[in-house]
């Protein structure tokens, strides 16, 4: 490939879309989602075992010296590669002559670390996390602002049960997979970005290593602002209507009680705690 691979993971209303953005914005680098490469990477596991399965039902009607070997799972890694390097090619023609990275992000990275790291070990990995109360308030505020009219969802209280299991199932996932991930792994706490988005996104762009000068740094945060994808609102001003509703980082402490708090942890198998949120 003529450009350098990474992945972007995060659990739903992480954030990983607002650091597609930022990273899409970079002279150097094109940032989509999502692509849903495991759609199509998983099920090849499966027709391989059943194609060897094939070949050696024939391999007993035909002499030996017309026995066909079977495909290896170095076979399978070769053609999920080759199937994700085509995915990337498309958006590698960005329109940006500097263009040197490219990405594609996806919540679903995460649990999926292990077998992106056997195909791409030279990949980078970004991982944000965001605090999982957060993640319950803005997934329920946009499952709201999608119920069709007249349509009735659940309620906050079973929402947000099944939110903190769903968050905290994928924390664990990923997180065993990140001591195989080595250097190549960087993790981007929601908070941090949002409280110093300079000083965050040169951290990431050094982990990339690409351009993270002064002025593109600025460039790219001002491109990705929340005043910009909002159409111009000021961060922490609401608009339910939007996928862009708030852009701030603990609107949970608004609306969640004590007991749904300790609810969530319990829920997510302590990872508030395990992750230092609580």
């Amino acid at each position: 490939m003529s450009f350098r691979p990474f992945f972007v993971a995060g659990a739903p209303k992480s954030g990983t879309t607002w650091l597609g953005k930022l990273l899409d914005a970079h002279p150097e680098i094109s940032c989509r989602g999502e692509a849903c490469v495991h759609a199509f990477t998983k099920p090849l596991i499966q027709i391989s075992n059943e194609y060897n399965a094939l070949l050696e039902r024939r391999a007993g009607a035909v002499s030996e010296s017309n026995i066909f070997p079977p495909m290896t799972e170095a076979d399978v890694h070769s053609m999920m590669r080759h199937f994700i390097e085509l995915r990337l090619r498309v958006i590698a023609s960005s329109g940006k002559p500097g263009l040197k990275f490219v990405g594609e992000k996806d919540p679903y990275h995460g649990p999926n670390f292990p077998i992106l790291h056997k195909l791409f070990p030279e990949a980078k990995y970004l991982h944000i996390v965001r605090d999982g109360r957060s993640v319950a308030v803005s997934a329920w505020n946009h499952n709201e602002r999608s119920l069709k009219p007249g349509q009735r969802g659940p309620t906050f209280d079973t929402f947000m049960n099944d939110t903190a299991k769903m968050w905290g199932d994928m924390l664990q996932h990923t997180l065993k997979a990140v001591p195989s991930l080595g250097r190549n792994y960087l993790e981007i706490r929601y908070e941090s970005l949002i409280a110093d988005p300079l000083g965050g996104f040169s951290q990431i762009l050094n982990h990339l290593e690409a351009d993270s000068s002064e002025s593109v740094v600025q460039a790219c945060v001002e491109a990705a602002s929340f005043e910009k994808l909002s159409k111009g609102r000021a961060q922490g001003q609401e608009d339910k209507g939007s996928f862009y509703r708030k852009g701030i980082a603990d609107d949970w402490k608004n609306q969640m009680t004590p007991a749904q708090i300790q609810r969530f942890n319990a829920r997510s198998g302590g990872m508030l705690e395990e992750l230092g949120y609580q």
